[in-house]
C-alpha cells in the first residue's frame, strides 16, 4: 500500500517548476518579437497596376510594422507603404523581395 506523501503532488515544487516555465517562455517570446520578419509593399500611385514598376517588395527584421516602415520609407520615395509579417500567406513574394537590414 502506497502513503498518500508519496503520490500527491509537492505544489510549492510545482509552483516553482511553473515560475520558471513561465519565465523561460517570457524569453523564448521576447527574443521572437525582436527578430520579426516583415515583407513591405511599396506601391507608386502614379504607375497603372499593369506596370512591371507599380509594385516593389522589400523584406526586413523590425519590432513592429510602423518600425519596418520607416526602414523602407528612404528607399521607396513617394510610394505607398504597407507592411504585413513574413508569413507563408507571402511565400511567393518573399522570394523576390529585396532585402533591407
Amino acid at each position: 500500500m502506497t502513503r498518500a506523501t508519496d503520490t500527491q503532488t509537492d505544489l510549492f515544487a510545482w509552483a516553482r517548476d511553473l515560475e520558471a516555465e513561465n519565465k523561460r517562455i517570457a524569453e523564448i517570446n521576447a527574443e521572437r518579437a525582436r527578430r520579426r520578419g516583415y515583407l513591405v509593399f511599396a506601391t507608386d500611385p502614379s504607375k497603372g497596376v499593369d506596370s512591371p514598376d507599380y509594385q516593389q517588395v522589400f523584406a526586413t527584421e523590425a519590432r513592429t510594422p510602423n518600425q519596418a516602415i520607416a526602414k523602407i520609407r528612404p528607399l521607396a520615395e513617394g510610394r505607398r507603404l504597407q507592411a504585413y509579417l513574413a508569413t507563408g500567406t507571402y511565400k511567393d513574394e518573399l522570394a523576390d523581395a529585396r532585402w533591407v537590414a
